[in-house]
């Protein structure tokens, strides 16, 4: 009987063990996908382009002559010269070093 009882404790154990192990694995290997979801162009350009409360406008024959004309998002700063935590983000047109209102 103390055999027996033994024998389920070490087997309870080691599948304790086992199932803790193994589901560590699938933690890092589900956090390794995320990972590389996160760090693809794709994800990079869709976050670039995606702000809260509105979508990138269409840059078509906003820059003049320069190409390639891009929607990025920029920070506006209030001319304060105190520092604030809160600066609004608004869109522009990029090329190159210039910014032009979309």
């Amino acid at each position: 009987m103390l055999v027996l009882r033994r024998l389920l404790s070490a087997a309870f154990a080691l599948l304790f063990f086992a199932a803790a192990a193994l589901g560590t694995v699938f933690v890092a290997i589900d956090q390794e996908v995320e990972e590389r979801r996160l760090g693809s162009p794709e994800h990079e350009h869709w976050e670039r382009l995606v702000g809260p409360g509105s979508s990138p406008p269409s840059c078509r024959a906003r820059c003049g002559r320069c190409f390639p004309c891009q929607p990025v998002r920029v920070v506006i700063q209030p001319g304060q010269s105190v520092p604030q935590d809160y600066y609004p983000e608004a869109w522009r047109c990029r090329c190159g070093n210039k910014l032009f209102v979309p």
